[in-house]
């Protein structure tokens, strides 16, 4: 069981790290809720299906299915990015979060978390980029300064850096 759980954790923790990395478009509070939620129903489900099959889940099979609960959470996921998006620029910018959250391509943010998770050395720099020059691109287009984002998304990540020491 302890082996279990340390491959399910290992799973969890890829999961994360690869959903902070693409969330930048994603990241924020309700977004993180929504993140947390559906990982740990994933987490129930492959604990449960462990010890019925008594095979242990492995990350790829984690990943995918993070990846296969988001998409079936879309709206939810959607509604929760322009949430966060609202709470970091303010109200009176409801209406361009709405815009940035309509112009992403959140299956391409699916797709380079799969590709990510079923291959964690794989090189994704360029799709990374890729997403994140469209990324600006939307922000510019709905008249956001994506600078404002970036900074908040640095100062998550500081603080879920561990301590040094």
């Amino acid at each position: 069981m302890k082996v279990l759980m340390k491959s399910a954790l290992a799973g969890l923790l890829l999961a994360g790290m690869t959903m902070t990395a693409s969330a930048q478009a994603v990241g924020g509070k309700t977004s993180q809720k929504l993140g947390e939620k559906i990982a740990n129903e994933i987490m129930q489900e492959m604990m449960t299906e462990a010890q019925s099959s008594g095979k242990q889940p492995s990350a790829e099979d984690f990943g995918k299915k993070l990846v296969e609960k988001m998409r079936a959470n879309l709206d939810e996921m959607k509604k929760g990015s322009t949430e966060d998006c609202v709470e970091l620029y303010g109200n009176d910018k409801s209406s361009n979060c709405q815009c940035v959250t309509d112009k992403t391509d959140f299956e391409s943010v699916f797709a380079l978390m799969e590709k990510q998770m079923a291959n964690p050395q794989a090189e994704s720099k360029e799709e990374l980029k890729a997403l994140e020059q469209k990324t600006e691109e939307n922000y510019k287009a709905c008249d956001l300064d994506i600078s404002v984002m970036k900074k908040a998304s640095e100062e998550a990540m500081k603080k879920m850096a561990p301590a040094k020491g």
